[in-house]
């Protein structure tokens, strides 16, 4: 009986799987204790409003477009704070020679660019902020036409 009720946290904490079908994009590492919750890819055509140092700018992005839903793990000992989880994404792009484009109006969520073999590429980040704040975060990549 011992046995048994020993491995009950065991059984209530284990690691979630990531969603089925759904792996990392090979450009964008996921942050250590995350799986991915759910991904989707569809074609990217829309007008966005960015938020840039000279003032705002209306950005067409369209392309191929995926995105990842990244939930941290439930036996996760130390979540990341929001400015922790951006900053380490931010990292991220960074060590791909990514830059920061802009922002988008409203949500302020970062928006990337990236090049890499020939291809470039738009990420906008998204986390819910403020008392919203669950530790979770998502993604878009939009491979440029």
């Amino acid at each position: 009986m011992t046995i048994v009720f020993s491995l009950l946290p065991a059984i209530f904490y284990s690691a979630e799987k990531d969603a089925d079908g759904c792996k990392d994009h090979p450009l964008i590492p996921r942050l250590p204790g995350y799986y991915i919750a759910a991904c989707n890819e569809t074609p990217a055509g829309a007008d966005l409003d960015i938020i840039k140092e000279t003032g705002t700018e209306t950005v067409h992005f369209e392309g191929k477009s995926t995105a990842y839903s990244y939930m941290p793990q439930p036996d996760l000992k130390t979540k990341l704070t929001e400015a922790q989880l951006r900053s380490n994404f931010e990292n991220i792009v960074k060590k791909m020679n990514g830059a920061l484009f802009g922002v988008t109006y409203g949500q302020k969520w970062p928006v990337y660019t990236i090049s890499k073999d020939g291809k470039n590429f738009w990420i906008i980040l998204m986390i819910t902020p403020g008392k919203y704040y669950t530790g979770s975060y998502v993604y878009r990549i939009i491979e440029k036409n």
